[in-house]
């Protein structure tokens, strides 16, 4: 749907205008909200909510702010929309100063936004400074053009901006509207017969409304920066924890972990500043631009100030083109590698047809995109190459990608979610224990102030301070890792959603195939039938037309002496053996029909021929060919060539022309992974060159002479098909999504792996509902010798769902009740476009699959933002947004990714469990001293919290990523689950026991003496003793209990700096438990047991504990329950998909197989796919 198209539904009813039946006056009801519809399709609900400041809100708001010391106002931070309700009153959308718009992500995730409307006017004063302005005649009113190809003029409007879109409001249909460029206006035909090209004051009152033609990407201070990440409530915690410790001077850890939030800070700081930058420096460009004025004259202005209806003057010389234009004049070739990822010069035509009438692939041959580089012009002697702007700024393609760089879709990662929640379960704990040492406090008599600082205290013991902190260190070693693979991550935190991996898309060509093609040969016709395949030039007859036909029918170009254009023409060409010339003459006085391109036969031919290609008609993907009329030097007649797909050609050709055997070998060479491309040519006589020039380019490529197939090979990468089997071994689902032939993709995912050795391939294939008709599905066996031939018959086992685009489309619409059980089964999609690669990661993730999609061009683009991880082979600017960059162009990186995602998880989860159970750890040894007005003291905490916390997090994600095989189960990504929950239970349930029992047995020794207190600060006594030793035991175990090993990790001892910190830190524990110095003694302030045996009893506890926690966490907590539990998952499945299997797997009837199908071409190819590939899809037939 055009984004400025109403949404009506029962919701926008209550605002949609009424007519009064009477006088036929338009009355508007109260709507205080609306729907905008924008650009960023189905997925994306947005709710438009209008406001007006309300006096009194504001003052009372204000009020308790100032009361409660700013506190209100930094929750006003992070939450604005509650800072606007307190403020403000809901009013009509018309009167609205402010609105809140409320983004709702796949009916799940909601996002708050609050934006001011503009006011923009016709009446807006220019700067005098400005002089293109100053004699300017004054217009009345603002052209505003909408989406829908409605044209309306303002005196004023009410301007909404939300994430670069800009919105009209529209009083007649109470809506706010997407303003639009303009391509899909009635203006651009005017524009096309008379570019004369805006006047000054013209193109002043569209800037109005456009705003600035700049691709703006906001580049932040290092200071702002650094204040919004201080500002994070995590970090304000850690600002409250320093606090409180400062005024129990307990500097030494306040130090540290000053120390460690820095480093935390910097990190993040660092890393969003270079992306921005990286970013900021790649789209931003500023250039000047001469422009067309009605008086005939040009001016050469800032590239800032063009606005759609802008007729550009394009120098000669080339230039980066700064926003969106349709040729009008001439002819340029361009590099559109910034967009696409291929640096293959593009011809570019002027526009002759009705722009509007084109689809998009026929409007792209006559577009030049903002950010390709225009190579060289080419047109009339005496004119200039020009073009009509149709989108400035983010209205580009390349804006539309910037803006989707810079609001991706909200990553929904489970942890992260659970990890919020878990703190809050902390702060929970807390206040009781904050509730119980005010209260014990209280009755023994402590001061205010005293009370204060220790119930405080006590919260910043429960909840770890350190935390995100020691998450950012473990992330970040993960990424280090990365990068030494070459793997780049533009946002740490996408590498724990990479261990979620269960279900990985590739695209085809130069992912699992090599991006160029070779000739494998040709198979000519002659007398009506298929000669022998010849595999070079030589072995075609010295009769044979074939030659000319593949050296003549292409739109290559010399540039610097080098031959450049698509790599197909090429290949096709260099296989010809003829010579390409260029007439010698200055680039600025070519005239791209008069002037041709000529093409010689090889030099050694007795009867050298030259032919002129006179006439180009561009690859067209609705019209599926390309074609060129030639003449042959010395000869009167013209030689037209046609080529492109084999079953167009043939429809195209005479029939007697057209080998019987035609559609046989067109199947043996697809789906043998050929990509086949057919030619045909006809002469034509008795015609002048000026009437060639006039024919129509429907009648030009009719009633041809089928000349024969042009067989092409795309090459597996070496590394494709051993990366898949590593995925086939790591149970994760694999699907191939391409814009090539489905034959051929179907050949390819065999040779690779993606389809298994046994597997059977049943090919889908609907056909669309008609007035007399309703929609169908059939199923059909893809392999000869298992053909089905009775229809009826169920399907084989085990098999593979493939289907194309075209049965994509109408299985959505039709039936959709069908998808999951397609896609669970289904390996390869092919003749998928852009969209359709979308929408199947989005219904790969709705059936519970987390999503990868590697891919190398822009054709991947929105699959990479849409799924859970984007994994780019390229370095071009539309894989900016992939989550991963790999610089070898291969799959390597995928098992790469998710076995370092899936290590950094179990990090993660271990970073967590440890840095929990050492903050209640340490909170229950507090309670414990607390009952006899004891705790630990400043050093004790001093040296659990540096050499026994920090010492263990900061080494802990140095444990590398498990170099064995994939695990088939991915880690547990729940926080909030069974199998975490018991085990911090377990093991906190466990170090209480151990420390209650040591507590109570120091009692009962016959040395013991109570503890007496001489004044607040005086904790040291037996018990502090027995409980500080004790724990510090407690810290080593978990920190060896919680760094899981194999299979997603390597084992503890690999990590050299983890494992001699444990060893020398429990030599030291040892040490202070057993017979410390006495500095260490006074340090700790250490009330030492007179008979050595306690002290090893103590030891001994130690060792039994750490016995017993090992025993509890690998045989208890991941042998037995984790079995059980993923056990219980596989056979009642706790997804979506594995209900669709369990489901299938019990229907032994669905589905049941049609009759034996045959091939045939569409009339449509999608906009994703290569020129001149054919597309397949299956009819059925009788036989």
């Amino acid at each position: 749907m055009p984004r400025g198209h109403r949404v009506v539904d029962a919701a926008e009813q209550q605002f949609i205008h009424r007519v009064n039946p009477e006088n036929q006056q338009v009355q508007f009801s109260p709507a205080t909200s609306a729907h905008l519809t924008t650009c960023r399709g189905e997925d994306y609900d947005v709710e438009v909510i209008g406001y007006r400041r309300n006096g009194f809100k504001t003052f009372i708001s204000w009020l308790i702010i100032v009361l409660t010391l700013g506190i209100l106002r930094l929750v006003f931070h992070w939450c604005p929309n509650w800072m606007l309700v307190c403020t403000h009153s809901t009013c009509h959308l018309r009167k609205a100063h402010v609105v809140l718009i409320i983004e709702t992500y796949q009916k799940k995730k909601k996002s708050f936004y609050v934006k001011r409307i503009e006011v923009l006017s016709s009446r807006d004063v220019v700067p005098l400074s400005d002089s293109r302005y100053q004699n300017a005649e004054r217009a009345e009113k603002l052209p505003i053009y909408y989406d829908d190809g409605c044209f309306k003029e303002f005196e004023s409007v009410r301007l909404l901006n939300f994430k670069r879109e800009r919105f009209i409001w529209d009083d007649e249909s109470q809506l706010f509207l997407a303003i639009c460029g303009l391509d899909i206006t009635d203006e651009m035909e005017n524009v096309k017969n008379n570019p004369q090209g805006l006047s000054s004051n013209h193109q002043r009152l569209r800037s109005i409304v456009y705003g600035i033609n700049e691709i703006n990407v906001p580049l932040q201070s290092i200071g702002t920066l650094i204040l919004l990440e201080i500002l994070n409530p995590i970090y304000f915690f850690q600002v409250f924890s320093l606090t409180v410790w400062f005024f129990e001077s307990y500097y030494y850890y306040t130090i540290a972990i000053i120390i460690m939030s820095i480093y935390g800070i910097s990190s993040n700081v660092i890393q969003t500043y270079r992306n921005q930058r990286n970013l900021h420096s790649t789209v931003h460009s500023v250039d000047r631009a001469e422009v067309m004025r009605p008086d005939a004259k040009t001016e050469h202005i800032p590239t800032t100030q063009l606005v759609p209806g802008d007729v550009l003057v394009i120098p000669s010389h080339g230039c980066v083109m700064q926003c969106d234009a349709v040729l009008l004049r001439g002819t340029c070739i361009v590099n559109e590698s910034m967009l696409t990822g291929e640096s293959v010069p593009v011809t570019k035509t002027s526009l002759v047809n009705t722009y509007k009438d084109l689809d998009k692939n026929e409007k792209a041959h006559h577009t030049l995109f903002c950010g390709t580089q225009v190579i060289q012009t080419r047109y009339y002697g005496g004119e200039m190459v020009l073009a009509v702007v149709t989108n400035t700024s983010f209205m580009t393609a390349k804006g539309e990608l910037v803006r989707s760089i810079l609001y991706p879709p909200p990553v929904d990662f489970k942890f992260d979610s659970d990890l919020f929640k878990f703190i809050g379960f902390l702060a929970f704990v807390a206040s009781f224990g904050l509730v119980y040492t005010i209260i014990l406090k209280a009755l023994k008599g402590a001061s205010v102030t005293d009370i204060i600082i220790k119930a405080l205290d006590i919260v910043t013991i429960t909840v770890p301070p350190a935390l995100p902190a020691a998450m950012t260190v473990a992330r970040l070693n993960a990424q280090t890792r990365l990068q030494k693979d070459k793997i780049f991550c533009i946002n740490s935190q996408e590498i724990n959603v990479a261990g979620t991996i269960n279900c990985v898309c590739f695209d085809k060509t130069g992912t699992l195939t090599e991006d160029g093609l070779d000739m494998w040969g040709v198979l000519p016709v002659e007398g009506g039938q298929f000669s022998d395949p010849c595999h070079n030039v030589e072995e075609l007859k010295q009769s044979s037309t074939l030659p000319l036909a593949m050296a003549a029918c292409q739109s290559l170009t010399l540039i610097n002496n080098e031959i450049m254009g698509d790599p197909l023409d090429l290949k096709m060409f260099e296989f010809s053996k003829w010579q390409f010339e260029e007439p010698e003459i200055d680039d600025a006085s070519k005239y791209d029909n008069i002037v041709p391109t000529v093409v010689k036969s090889p030099s050694e031919d007795v009867d050298q021929k030259e032919v002129g290609i006179l006439q180009v008609f561009q690859f067209s993907s609705s019209l599926q060919r390309m074609s060129v009329i030639t003449r042959i030097l010395g000869h009167k007649e013209f030689i037209v060539v046609c080529k492109g797909s084999p079953e167009k050609i043939s429809s195209l050709s005479i029939p007697e022309t057209v080998p019987s055997n035609f559609h046989a070998h067109l199947k043996n060479y697809s789906k043998e992974g050929y990509r086949i491309i057919a030619i045909g040519w006809k002469i034509l006589t008795d015609i002048s060159y000026t009437a060639v020039q006039r024919l129509p380019r429907e009648e030009v490529e009719k009633n041809l002479i089928f000349g024969g197939l042009i067989v092409m090979e795309n090459r597996l990468k070496p590394e494709s098909a051993g990366n898949i089997a590593i995925l086939h071994r790591a149970n994760v689902k694999m699907v191939m999504v391409t814009g090539d032939n489905i034959l051929t993709a179907v050949s390819v995912a065999r040779e690779c792996g993606l389809i298994a050795e046994g597997e059977h391939v049943i090919d889908v294939q609907a056909t669309e509902a008609t007035v007399d008709h309703p929609a169908k599905i059939y199923f059909s066996s893809q392999d000869e010798q298992k053909s089905i031939v009775a229809i009826g018959e169920t399907r084989l086992r085990p098999y593979v769902f493939a289907m194309n685009g075209a049965t994509w489309s109408i299985i959505r619409e039709s039936f959709p009740e069908l998808i999951p059980r397609l896609i669970v089964r289904g390996t390869v999609f092919a003749r998928m476009s852009p969209e359709q690669k979308q929408q199947l990661v989005g219904h790969l993730q709705e059936l519970g699959y987390f999503v990868a999609m590697c891919g190398d061009g822009a054709n991947d683009c929105g699959a990479l933002k849409a799924a859970n991880v984007g994994i780019s082979l390229s370095d071009a600017e539309a894989s900016v947004a992939a989550s991963f960059t790999y610089k070898e162009a291969n799959i390597a990186c995928v098992p790469m990714v998710i076995k370092e995602g899936r290590g950094a998880i179990v990090t993660s989860f271990g970073v967590f469990k440890f840095m929990a159970a050492y903050s209640l750890t340490q909170f229950v040894s507090v309670m414990i001293l607390y009952t006899i007005d004891s705790n630990l003291t400043d050093f004790q905490f001093l040296y659990i919290d540096i050499f026994l916390s920090l010492a263990f997090v900061g080494f802990f994600g140095n444990t590398m990523a498990y170099k064995g095989p994939i695990a088939p189960e991915p880690p547990i990504t729940n926080l909030i689950s069974a199998i975490p929950m018991l085990s911090l239970v377990f093991q906190l349930g466990l170090n209480i026991l151990l420390q209650i029992i040591i507590f109570l047995f120091i009692q009962q020794q016959p040395w013991f003496k109570p503890h007496a207190p001489n004044n607040s600060s005086d904790y040291g006594c037996f018990e502090n003793y027995a409980v500080f030793t004790a724990s510090l035991y407690q810290y080593i175990q978990m920190s060896i209990v919680y760094s899981k090993g194999p299979p997603y990790r390597e084992r503890i001892w690999t990590n050299y700096w983890l494992t001699s910190s444990i060893l020398l830190l429990t030599a030291v524990c040892i040490y202070i438990t057993v017979w410390p110095a006495d500095w260490m003694v006074k340090l700790l302030e250490l009330v030492m047991p007179p008979e050595l045996n306690f002290r090893l009893y103590v030891i001994a506890l130690g060792a039994f504990g750490f016995l017993l926690s090992v025993i509890v966490e690998e045989l208890f907590i991941e042998t037995m329950l984790t079995r059980k539990l993923r056990s219980a998952k596989r056979i009642n499945g706790d997804t979506i998909y594995h209900s669709v299997k369990k489901e299938m797997d019990e229907d032994k009837k669905w589905p049941t197989l049609s009759a034996k199908v045959e091939l045939v071409e569409p009339h449509t190819v999608d906009a994703d796919t290569k020129p001149h590939i054919q597309m397949t899809v299956l009819r059925e037939t009788n036989n």
